[in-house]
């Protein structure tokens, strides 16, 4: 067995691989992209979340999680090739693709995902314009489509694309989340040219709520935002 490998199969119950439910979304306005994503194993933000500013977000996870597929897929995004035909070609290349799932979204907020069928029920993944919604070893079929419902609804609200990915999170968490609960979790949002937000939460017994904690210590840390603002971007690169 090489080493770092775990000695387990999905339909015997390996419960350390990201087993997770996840959001891609895009502001049709400013073309921010964002990501969120939450699960019941450690470290969730360096696997599952990928986000390139102005070309398109993945998600990857699932049994055994492809990150090289998901920076794969961002890379053809970038030379312009339409999602579908990404995502087609990533499943169709990967003998391991029954074991994963995964997501793209490009900067129009096309998308395309697969869920492979060797992954741990409950799964599901809703595909729509500017919106994806992912999980797998769900607590239920209600999970995915509450989390829709929640999505939405904080935009219709007018939420930033930040607060409305949190709430979105905090639906699939109420309605069960992973069957074995949130250890870590995590938030990326980014505009093209902008300047990167970018929250990890690693280990913590009720990861959404301690990255929601987190973001909201954020904002209200003057010192901090008067950093952000401060920060160069496309619109001022020299902003100091």
């Amino acid at each position: 067995m090489a080493q770092g490998r775990l000695p387990c199969k999905p339909a015997w119950g390996c419960t350390e691989s990201p087993m997770t439910f996840s959001v891609i979304a895009l502001d049709p306005y400013d073309g921010c992209l964002g990501v969120a994503c939450a699960t019941g194993s450690p470290g969730v933000g360096g696997f599952v979340p990928h986000l390139l500013p102005g070309v398109g977000a993945a998600i990857t996870q699932g049994y055994s999680t492809h990150v090289l597929a998901a920076e794969q897929g961002l890379a053809h995004l970038a030379e312009r090739e339409p999602v579908t035909t990404v995502v087609a070609a990533l499943h169709q290349a990967d003998r391991g693709a029954a074991w994963r799932q995964l997501a793209l979204m490009d900067i129009q907020g096309r998308v395309a995902g697969w869920t492979g069928e060797r992954n741990v029920p409950f799964m599901d993944m809703h595909l729509a314009a500017g919106l994806v919604v992912a999980g797998n070893m769900l607590a239920s079929e209600r999970v995915v489509p509450a989390m829709v419902a929640a999505f939405q609804k904080a935009r219709s609200r007018g939420d930033p694309l930040a607060e409305a990915l949190l709430a979105t999170l905090a639906a699939g968490r109420a309605e069960g989340g992973d069957q074995r609960g949130t250890v870590s979790a995590a938030l990326k949002v980014r505009s093209p040219g902008g300047v990167p937000y970018d929250l990890r939460i690693d280990d913590d017994a009720d990861a959404v709520l301690a990255l929601s904690r987190l973001h909201q210590r954020i904002r209200e840390d003057r010192d901090f935002q008067a950093f952000l603002g401060r920060l160069p971007d496309a619109t001022d690169p020299h902003r100091h």
